[in-house]
């Protein structure tokens, strides 16, 4: 075998592999949902109900069709709903985009609740709030009549596990580990890996050590011989 066909033959396989692993977790998506015998609790949730002050309102109507577009949910294992770096996990109405709001066709007694302009991504929790993108739309502004509401989150159905799909699963992604599967797959989809460009090679860094290791050894036998 001639040396370009030898790598031509590599980017096949890859490709293969690559579509035989969209294929598999295809399968693994929808494989059916079965519901279990004995259901468990995995966290806690919370989201948005009426006041009880809000459900003698003249206006009960309106509000529980607007609750059921904007409302939302927060997962957290524990019940201070705190994440990894040490920040409350608030719970935001959802916001409308413009698509949307144009197929609700609210008449102006549901418009009169919300404000259009710019808002935060209140979905991208794990980013600051600075670096979440800006998203063009209508956010509800009265809130007075809403109130959170925290539940312990159980798990009442689960999907139907299939071993052989895992197990190929698994071996197609210790081939692409051990081969750099992976970076060339995004080569050949034209995906640049740009950011690395400033990385510090590995040779370099090792170099770095061995030298930060001889200096060490110097001093030790300096203040020994002293």
């Amino acid at each position: 075998m001639r040396y370009l066909d030898k790598h031509t033959a590599r980017d096949k396989l890859l490709l293969r592999l690559e579509r035989e692993c969209h294929r598999l977790w295809q399968a693994q998506r929808e494989a059916p949902i079965v519901p279990l015998e004995h259901p468990y609790q995995r966290g806690w949730v919370k989201n948005f109900v009426l006041r009880s002050d809000a459900l003698h309102h003249p206006d009960v109507s309106i509000l529980q069709v607007v609750l059921a577009v904007v409302n939302n949910k927060v997962h957290s294992r524990d019940r201070d709903f705190i994440n990894c770096r040490g920040e409350e996990m608030e719970l935001h109405p959802r916001k409308i985009r413009i698509g949307d709001w144009r197929k609700l066709a609210w008449p102006a007694s549901h418009q009169r609740l919300f404000a259009f302009g710019h808002w935060r991504a209140d979905e991208e929790s794990w980013m600051p709030v600075r670096l979440r993108r800006l998203l063009l739309g209508y956010k509800l502004v009265r809130t007075w009549w809403l109130r959170e509401d925290v539940q312990p989150f159980l798990i009442t159905h689960q999907r139907v596990e299939l071993p052989a799909v895992r197990k190929r699963l698994a071996e197609i992604e210790a081939f692409m580990e051990r081969t750099c599967g992976r970076r060339r797959l995004d080569r050949l989809h034209g995906r640049s890996h740009w950011w690395r460009m400033h990385d510090v090679p590995p040779s370099e860094l090792r170099a770095h050590r061995g030298y930060q290791q001889q200096i060490e050894e110097l001093r030790c036998e300096e203040n020994i011989s002293d």
